[in-house]
């Protein structure tokens, strides 16, 4: 490495601390024959994890850069008559300035368990019903076996052959790989690997640990990243066998960890289908900023493209968007509680175009 390049690696740290790249993005919203104007302003990639939802087909790059971040407003405004939307990761320091000139903040990800209390058959009625057949099936004749252990050459194994190769295959230049130390770590300080079979064959496999009545899911993966064995159910088997297993030794929870806050996103949908409750993040304090000088009918298309989770206060939300003509009916917020209603959630806030202020639509204890 030239001597250069160190000092700038050296440096980032520092630099990326009043300074921030920014990306100026057009293309065709999804859905939709709008042209759509993006401002990015962020050091952490997360454009890159929002065009392909946010785009159909490739977007052009109109214009990139770099701002000092304490100039953010003024940025703003010269490019407020511009726009479609901003979008903002801030660094830690400006996150509380961020947030009083937002429109709207969400966390860069959100934390989740799977309630375990009772015996298995109580635990499976939390299930969606696709994964609740998943087990039935499995409970009645199994298509994956499972092995637990706590020995480091079986660590090794699942770490470099399955969880290493299945983040990077599967999430490219997104991948949030955690280092070798630190899941060693995790793994020595009582943890140990859930290893799934099929035809005799490891195929998947998780990193686990328990602790005050908990069952830490900490990482999973493929062997090879291979996406044949994800189509077959081996992730699925790797949650099936975990949950149970925590179920039946009378552990009361299983955290999932954090995933993106998208409802469309494929982890959280993954996690959704398994039960997950979902819950505020603390500190309460929004990581990701949306800026939107309109809320015009393509910005509301957008967030029904993309409903989230949000936070308001001690308690989070699914904002979604509706474009429909006339107001939600009885019958069409029924409908949306029946899409996005997760344990957790205090219930909707739905946005219109034009509109100041989301409808409230709340999750009644019988949903």
């Amino acid at each position: 490495m030239g001597f250069m390049k160190k000092l700038r690696l050296k440096a980032y740290p520092t630099i990326s601390r009043y300074f921030s790249h920014t990306a100026l993005v057009e293309g065709k919203l999804k859905y939709t024959e709008e042209a759509f104007r993006c401002l990015f302003i962020d050091n952490v990639n997360f454009k890159s994890y929002m065009l392909p939802r946010m785009y159909e087909g490739a977007a052009v790059s109109l214009k990139t850069g770099n701002i000092w971040i304490p100039r953010f407003k003024t940025v703003l405004q010269d490019y407020s008559d511009s726009i479609d939307m901003c979008l903002a990761v801030p660094p830690r320091e400006y996150m509380s300035e961020f947030e009083k000139l937002a429109h709207l903040g969400t966390h860069w990800s959100i934390p989740s368990f799977v309630d375990t209390s009772g015996d298995w058959k109580e635990t499976k009625k939390r299930f969606h019903t696709r994964k609740r057949k998943f087990s039935d099936r499995m409970d009645k004749d199994p298509m994956f076996s499972c092995r637990f252990s706590n020995d480091l050459k079986d660590f090794d194994f699942f770490y470099y052959e399955m969880h290493k190769p299945h983040i990077q295959k599967r999430f490219g230049d997104l991948s949030e790989l955690g280092s070798y130390d630190q899941a060693k770590d995790f793994f020595l300080d009582g943890g140990f690997v859930v290893l799934i079979k099929e035809a005799g064959k490891t195929v998947a496999g998780g990193l686990c640990a328990i602790q005050d009545n908990t069952l830490f899911m900490h990482s999973a993966g493929i062997r090879h990243g291979n996406e044949e064995y994800l189509k077959r159910g081996a992730l699925s088997a790797e949650y099936y066998f975990t949950l149970k297993y925590a179920s039946e030794h009378g552990i009361s929870k299983v955290d999932l960890g954090p995933s993106k806050p998208f409802f469309n996103d494929g982890v959280h949908k993954t996690k959704r289908e398994w039960g997950a409750t979902f819950y505020p993040v603390n500190p309460p304090k929004p990581r990701v900023f949306f800026f939107i000088p309109e809320m015009s009918k393509k910005v509301v298309k957008f967030f029904e493209n993309n409903p989230l989770i949000v936070p308001k206060e001690d308690k989070i939300y699914g904002f979604v968007g509706w474009t429909g003509e006339d107001h939600p009916s009885a019958k069409d917020e029924k409908e949306l509680t029946k899409r996005y209603y997760s344990p957790g959630l205090d219930g909707l806030m739905l946005i219109r175009p034009c509109s100041k202020n989301p409808l409230h639509i709340p999750f009644s204890v019988n949903t």
